[in-house]
């Protein structure tokens, strides 16, 4: 495991390809997870970033009177 933190990047994904290929199986689920964990942590953080962008650009501005609002149909669809 040393040697990948050695190898230039671009070596790194061959490397770590050659571990994965390696593993024993029942630590390929334990592999995928934390895969899955690092995009979901990604794809959040571009989520969070345009959501905080459009804030910015006041895109948001009426975001509490729509929401009174569409509560109030909702109530009103119910009674």
């Amino acid at each position: 495991m040393n040697a990948l933190l050695t190898h230039a990047p671009e070596m790194k994904r061959p490397a770590l390809h050659k571990l994965i290929d390696e593993l024993p199986a029942e630590e390929l689920d334990l592999v995928e997870h934390l895969l899955a964990r690092l995009e979901m942590e990604r794809l959040w953080k571009d989520v969070r970033e345009g959501f905080t962008a459009d804030w910015e650009a006041g895109k948001y501005t009426r975001m509490d009177e729509i929401i009174k609002e569409v509560r109030g149909d909702l109530k009103q669809r119910a009674a």
